[in-house]
């Protein structure tokens, strides 16, 4: 899990990337999550893919991202 209030934003970008591709729960600040395959990551904001429907969000609102662990 990547929490964002302990990395710096040229950080915590390079240690998404391996998330790339994958299922990602977002949390966002307001206490709401968000989940769905990361599609990209731009330097203001990330798209989630839910359901073939791109969702932006913003970094400087994203809490954590937690990658969903393949069993």
């Amino acid at each position: 899990m990547v929490q964002m209030s302990t990395f710096p934003n040229a950080y915590w970008l390079e240690a998404i990337q391996n998330y790339l591709g994958q299922m990602v729960a977002v949390q966002q600040d307001g206490n709401r999550v968000q989940q769905g395959v990361l599609a990209a990551i731009c330097p203001d904001y990330i798209v989630l893919d839910v359901c073939q429907t791109p969702f932006y969000i913003r970094i400087d609102k994203i809490v954590s991202i937690m990658p969903f662990l393949k069993k």
